[in-house]
């Protein structure tokens, strides 16, 4: 188990290999200089690339403008009434509090989110469809023996149901009679 001072001595060499790596020294000549081995230099340089990677699809996601946050997310209203209540009170809150999930915005989630809400879908029913989706097929494939459940199955191939427009609403014979 690391402890807070190692994670920052871990992230303080991390930003010296990075700063020295910047400078074209080899993975050698960093690690005789922090006096570690190459192989540590080498974990270092692999855990900053998985830290700043964009995602493999990122060509292919929307542009991410400054106002896409208005789309993707809509204001939130403000809560009404103490978040606590007062000492003097006996009653609870009149809503029970809510299991809330955050999580920080990076811009390719900003712009899967807006490619999710563009049809009109709030931004919780799409996440909500997106994980139901996911958790859906990794139970399928732990159950079924495919992958052991401490491994995240890959998902390879999606199939799409063809698009069929909602057909027009046809007038009964009642309707259609003078």
């Amino acid at each position: 188990m690391t402890t807070a001072t190692d994670d920052a001595a871990i992230a303080k060499r991390r930003a010296t290999v990075a700063q020295l790596r910047a400078t074209g020294l080899s993975l050698r000549d960093i690690a005789a200089k922090l006096g570690t081995t190459k192989d540590a230099v080498y974990r270092d340089t692999q855990a900053l690339a998985r830290d700043t990677a964009t995602p493999p699809d990122q060509e292919r996601r929307a542009p991410v403008p400054p106002e896409i946050l208005a789309v993707a997310l809509p204001a939130a209203t403000p809560a009404t009434g103490p978040a606590t209540p007062s000492r003097d009170t006996a009653t609870p809150p009149a809503t029970p509090a809510v299991p809330t999930l955050t999580v920080p915005l990076d811009p390719a989630l900003i712009a899967d989110l807006a490619t999710l809400t563009r049809n009109g879908t709030s931004p919780q029913a799409a996440i909500r469809h997106a994980l139901a989706y996911v958790a859906s097929t990794y139970r399928q494939a732990w159950e079924a023996g495919v992958y052991p459940r401490d491994a995240n199955p890959v998902i390879e191939r999606h199939s799409y149901v063809p698009y069929r427009p909602p057909a027009p609403e046809r007038p009964t014979d009642d309707e259609t009679s003078p």
